[in-house]
C-alpha cells in the first residue's frame, strides 16, 4: 500500500545501542523478527555483523533465508520453527537458518524429514515458566537420547524466555526460571557439550546477566527504548537512542468555528475559534484509530494535539496555540508523528497514550515501507 507517511531510521542510534549492551560482556543475539520489529530485517542484520556480531533471531524461517541471503554469515535462529511444512524444512536447510524447536511433533517431523547425510542446525526450547512453547523439563533426558539416536539434527542452541525478569518484584519467579533452564542445559550439555545456552532478553541481560545464559537476546533496546521504563531499574536502561522516526505532510491548513464540529461521529466541536490541520497518516498507516485525549503530534519541534477520530489515512490536528504565536504551518510541511526535532514524541509516549507497548507502536508504524532509507 502506497502511503504518505515517511518512516526514516538513525543507524548510528541503532549502532550506539548494540555498543551500550555490549558493554555487558555477553555475546549477543539480537532479534531482528517482524522485520526488526519495523526497521528493516536486512539493514538490521548488516549493521549487527558490521559489529562484529554473528547471531541473529528471526521471526519465519523465510524471514530468515531473507537475511542470509542478504550476504549475513552468522548463525540464524527462527524463533518460529517449522510449522510441519516440507518447504520450510528445505528452506532451514538449504539457507543454513535454525528453527526452534519446541516439542515432540516438530522434532519427529524434523527428523523423519531431514535425510540429508549433513546434519541440520536445530534450536531447542525447554519452558520454564512462560507456558507458551517448550518442552518440559522432565521431557529433556529423552529429547537428548532422541537427538543422539538422529545424529542429522544438531542442536545449536537451547532457548527459553524470561516472562517478568522486567518486574523487580518478581525476581524469585525470574530466579526459578533460571534454575530449571540451568538444569535443562545441563541434561543436553553432557552429550552436546558446544551447544549454546539463551534465557536473556534485554532485561535479562541488564539485570540478571549472571542467570542469563552465554547468549542473550536483546530486542526493544536495540531499537532505542527500555524495557525497564516505569520500574525501579530504569536507570539500567539509560543511553539507549530512539532509532525510528515517522512524518505525514500536513495536508490542509484551516479555521474551526466555535461549534463547529469536524471528522467521523462529531467526534469533536470546538469550544472557540481554532486553527486545525489535517496529517496525511491514519489507522491504514498504522496510527490507532482511537488515541486518548494526551495524544500529540509534533510541528516545527513543538507538540500539538491531536483532535476527533483517526480516519483511515488522515488525522486532525490542533494548531491554534501555533497560529497564536506567528508560527502556523504550511501545507506540505511535515509533522512528526514520532521522533524528529524538538520536543519529540517517542513510541513510548504513544505506547501510553493507546495503552499498549512500544514494540507495537514501532511494528505499527514501521510498515509504512516507502521510501525508507
Amino acid at each position: 500500500m502506497e502511503s504518505l507517511c515517511r518512516v526514516r531510521m538513525n543507524w548510528d542510534n541503532f549502532r550506539h545501542n548494540v555498543r551500550l549492551l555490549q558493554r555487558e560482556g555477553k555475546t549477543l543475539m539480537p532479534v531482528i523478527k517482524a522485520d526488526a520489529y519495523g526497521h528493516g530485517a536486512i539493514r538490521a542484520a548488516a549493521e549487527l555483523s558490521g559489529l562484529g556480531i554473528d547471531w541473529v533471531a528471526t521471526g519465519t524461517l523465510q524471514e530468515g533465508a531473507a537475511v542470509r541471503e542478504s550476504g549475513f554469515q552468522g548463525c540464524i535462529v527462527a524463533l518460529l520453527g517449522l510449522n510441519f511444512d516440507t518447504g520450510a524444512l528445505r528452506v532451514a536447510r538449504g539457507k543454513n537458518v535454525a528453527p526452534l524447536i519446541h516439542n515432540w511433533e516438530g522434532l519427529r517431523f524434523a527428523a523423519s524429514q531431514n535425510t540429508e547425510d549433513a546434519p541440520m542446525n536445530i534450536a531447542l526450547k525447554v519452558d520454564t515458566g512462560m507456558g507458551r512453547l517448550g518442552f518440559p523439563l522432565s521431557d529433556m533426558e529423552t529429547v537428548s537420547a532422541f537427538l543422539t539416536e538422529h545424529p542429522t539434527l544438531s542442536p545449536l542452541a537451547l532457548l527459553s524466555h524470561f516472562s517478568v525478569a522486567d518486574e523487580p518484584e518478581e525476581d524469585a519467579y525470574t530466579r526459578r526460571q533460571a534454575e530449571i533452564f540451568s538444569r535443562a542445559a545441563d541434561i543436553l550439555r553432557r552429550r552436546f557439550p558446544d551447544m549454546r545456552c539463551s534465557l536473556g532478553h534485554t532485561a535479562g541481560l541488564l539485570c540478571h546477566a549472571e542467570i542469563s545464559g552465554d547468549l542473550c537476546r536483546p530486542g526493544l533496546s536495540l531499537y532505542g527504548y527500555n524495557p525497564l521504563f516505569g520500574t525501579t531499574r530504569e536507570e539500567k536502561g539509560r543511553g539507549l537512542l530512539p532509532v525510528m522516526e515517522v512524518s505525514a505532510p500536513l495536508l490542509s491548513v484551516h479555521p474551526l468555528h466555535a461549534g463547529e464540529s469536524l471528522g467521523y461521529g462529531r467526534a469533536y466541536i470546538a469550544p472557540d475559534e481554532r486553527m486545525v490541520g489535517w496529517v496525511g497518516i491514519g489507522y491504514a498507516d498504522g496510527y490507532r484509530r482511537s488515541p486518548s485525549p494526551q495524544t500529540c503530534m509534533c510541528v516545527n519541534g513543538e507538540r500539538v494535539p491531536v483532535l476527533g477520530r483517526v480516519a483511515m489515512q488522515m488525522t486532525c490536528i490542533d494548531l491554534t496555540a501555533l497560529s497564536t504565536a506567528g508560527r502556523l504551518p504550511a501545507p506540505g510541511d511535515d509533522v512528526y508523528v514520532l521522533g524528529g526535532p524538538g520536543n519529540a514524541v517517542s513510541a513510548q509516549d504513544l505506547a501510553g497514550w493507546w495503552n499498549t507497548i512500544p514494540y507495537e507502536v514501532t511494528c505499527l508504524l514501521g510498515k509504512n515501507r516507502l521510501n525508507r532509507p
